[in-house]
C-alpha cells in the first residue's frame, strides 16, 4: 500500500477529468488524477460534437457559445504542448428541415448567431441535401475528433511538472473540512490525501461512496457507427439522429438514446435505428458500408445540464459530471469553471444554471 498527498486530487480521467487537472495544474497547484478503464466510458465513445445551438435552456445559450469559441485556443495549446494536431471543424452545423412547417420553425430561429438556408442555399452548400426544405446553420458549430483529444489531453497532464496520472479504482472519498481535506481511498488499499477532491468520474460518480450530496445522473446508452463514406462535408442534424464527417473518409453516425442501465453493449436493433436515423437525412448512409460500431454510457441529470462547482456543505468536494451528451463541448469551460472556484477567480453569472446547488 502506498500513499501520496497532493493539493488536488481528481477522480475520473476522460475529458472533464482531464481538462481540469490540465487548467489546476497550469496554476501550480500539486494535482493527482485517478481513473481507471471501464466499458461504456463516455468521453472516448462520443461523437464528438461541438454544437452550441440545439437543445439547451434559452437562459443558457450564450454560455454554450463561449465553452464552443473556447476551442480554437484552447486545442492551438495542446497542439504546441504535445504535438498531436487536432482536427477542428468548425464549418458549422445544419439542422435539417425535411418538411415544410419544420422549415418555417427553423426560419423563425435565424438571426445573429445561425442562418436560415432556403432549399437552393443548402444544395448549393451541400449538394446530397437537395431532398431537404432547407436548413438553420449555426455557422461556429462543428465536431472534433474526440480520440485525438483525450491522446493529447493525456499527453499533456502526464508531461505536466504539477501533475500525477494514476491508473486505479477509487473505492470511496472521506471528506473533511477545509482545514482537514479530503482522503480518497483505492480498491487496492492506496490512498490519496489532498485539500479538495473533484468528482469527475462520468455515469460512476452517482455510485462513488462518501460523496456527500446526492448526485441525480443516470446512465443512458448512445450507439453509434462509423461508414466509409465522403457524402457530406458538414456536420448535419435531425431530430435526434446526426451525421459527423471526420474528412478522412469516415462519416459517424448516431446516436440511439437508451435506458439500459449500465449496459454497454452495441445491439443489431441499435445498429438498425443508427441506419434509420441517418436515412432520414441522408438515404445513402443508410446503406454505407460500416467501419465500426460501438456503445457509450451517457452520465445524465434530471435538467440534461451538468454539475460543476463545488459541495454546499463540504466545500473541500467538488464537482465536475453529469455533462450528458455535451461532455465534448464542455471540455475546456469545465476546467475554467472548477479552477475559478478552487483559485476564488470570477465564474460567468450564467454558470450558475451548472451550480449542485439546484438540487440539494
Amino acid at each position: 500500500m502506498s500513499h501520496t498527498t497532493a493539493d488536488i486530487a481528481i477522480i475520473g480521467a476522460g475529458v472533464s477529468g482531464l481538462s481540469t487537472a490540465l487548467a489546476l495544474a497550469d496554476t501550480g497547484l500539486d494535482v493527482v488524477i485517478v481513473g481507471d478503464a471501464r466499458a461504456g466510458e463516455a468521453s472516448p465513445a462520443g461523437g464528438g460534437l461541438l454544437d452550441a445551438g440545439h437543445g439547451f435552456p434559452a437562459d443558457t445559450l450564450a454560455l454554450m457559445r463561449t465553452a464552443r469559441d473556447l476551442w480554437p485556443a484552447w486545442v492551438a495549446m495542446l497542439a504546441e504542448r504535445t504535438g498531436v494536431p487536432i482536427p477542428l471543424n468548425r464549418d458549422g452545423a445544419l439542422h435539417l428541415a425535411t418538411s415544410v412547417h419544420e422549415a418555417e420553425r427553423l426560419a423563425a430561429l435565424g438571426g445573429e448567431h445561425a442562418e436560415w438556408l432556403d432549399a437552393r442555399e443548402l444544395t448549393a452548400l451541400e449538394p446530397l441535401l437537395a431532398h431537404a426544405q432547407g436548413a438553420l446553420r449555426y455557422r461556429h458549430d462543428g465536431a472534433v475528433n474526440p480520440l485525438i483529444l483525450l491522446k493529447a489531453l493525456k499527453q499533456a497532464v502526464g508531461r505536466h511538472v504539477h501533475a500525477r496520472a494514476l491508473q486505479a479504482t477509487v473505492a470511496s472519498i472521506e471528506p473533511g473540512s477545509a482545514a482537514e481535506g479530503v482522503t480518497v481511498n483505492m480498491q487496492n488499499g492506496d490512498t490519496i490525501s489532498a485539500m479538495r477532491v473533484v468528482v469527475a468520474g462520468g455515469v460512476w460518480s452517482a455510485e462513488l461512496r462518501g460523496v456527500p450530496m446526492h448526485l441525480p445522473i443516470a446512465p443512458v446508452r448512445s450507439q453509434l457507427m462509423s461508414v466509409a463514406s465522403k457524402a457530406l462535408r458538414h456536420v448535419v442534424l435531425l431530430g435526434e439522429g446526426y451525421v459527423i464527417p471526420r474528412g478522412d473518409g469516415r462519416t459517424i453516425l448516431g446516436a440511439t438514446e437508451e435506458q439500459t442501465g449500465f449496459d454497454a453493449r452495441h445491439t443489431p436493433e441499435g445498429v438498425a435505428q443508427i441506419r434509420a436515423l441517418a436515412s432520414a437525412i441522408l438515404p445513402s448512409l443508410g446503406t454505407a458500408g460500416m467501419l465500426s460500431t460501438w456503445a457509450g454510457l451517457r452520465p445524465m441529470t434530471r435538467d440534461g445540464l451538468p454539475i460543476i462547482g463545488a459541495d454546499a456543505e463540504l466545500p473541500s468536494v467538488l464537482y465536475a459530471c453529469g455533462h450528458g451528451r455535451h461532455g465534448i463541448l464542455l471540455a475546456p469551460l469545465t476546467g475554467a469553471l472548477v479552477t475559478a472556484e478552487v483559485t476564488g477567480g470570477v465564474r460567468p453569472t450564467a454558470a450558475n444554471a451548472f451550480s449542485p446547488l439546484r438540487f440539494q
